[in-house]
């Protein structure tokens, strides 16, 4: 059967500039051709036929491949245990990885390296320890991003209002290039705090008490030359 107008899928980015504009110039590597931009749903970005071993976001129907270096995702583990640790001790929430996918709109699928909600932001509590589906549909209290060489800037003041408008109240982008981390406390970039090697990260009113020398995020695991095994 002929394709025409009728049963051509219908998309909102006309042409690859619009893709890109939306998604902030990001390598065009990351942006999946099938669906056809626009197009996709949540149904294929849970289709391992669609996406296979990628993993994937879902941008105003636009399937974008989340990037994460070894260094990159090592950051992260290292945070999330620092996190987890002092949950241990002070149970007021649940945290999850670079595979936590949250649903902030119906096109709009995210998945924060780092995600962190309080068990106080909901009424019921089976809506983030036992989610109904694969997404988290309440927004996190703390969201976090590793940045990666794909990223640009552009994507991250994207990924930064779509937080703000979602309600997340406190977002933290770690650079490991400059070793730095920015704090944005309702993602509202005009309170934007850049951290250095000198200053202690801590959770603001999200997570009270807790707190890490930016440092330590970024100091080297590795055993001294000279001192591991013979």
């Amino acid at each position: 059967m002929p394709t025409t107008a009728a049963t051509t899928p219908k998309t909102k980015f006309p042409t690859f500039a619009d893709v890109q504009a939306r998604l902030g110039n990001i390598p065009e590597a990351r942006i999946r051709s099938y669906p056809a931009p626009g197009t996709a749903t949540v149904l294929d970005l849970l289709d391992g036929s669609i996406v296979g071993d990628r993993l994937c976001e879902l941008v105003d129907g636009i399937l974008v491949e989340k990037t994460m270096g070894f260094r990159e995702g090592s950051l992260a583990a290292r945070l999330i245990f620092l996190l987890q640790l002092f949950l241990e001790t002070d149970n007021i929430g649940l945290v999850a990885g670079a595979d936590g996918l949250i649903r902030f709109k119906l096109e709009l699928v995210r998945i924060p390296d780092v995600s962190f909600i309080r068990w106080d932001s909901v009424e019921d509590t089976d809506l983030i320890e036992n989610p109904a589906g694969a997404f988290l549909d309440v927004p996190p209290d703390l969201a976090v991003e590793v940045l990666s060489p794909s990223n640009t800037r552009r994507e991250m003041e994207i990924k930064l209002d779509e937080y703000a408008k979602a309600g997340v109240k406190l977002v933290w982008y770690v650079d490991p290039e400059r070793k730095e981390v920015d704090v944005y406390p309702k993602a509202n970039p005009k309170r934007k705090k850049t951290l250095t090697a000198a200053d202690t990260l801590d959770g603001n009113a999200v997570l009270p008490g807790f707190s890490v020398p930016v440092a330590r995020l970024f100091e080297s695991r590795a055993p001294k030359k000279g001192k591991g095994k013979k």
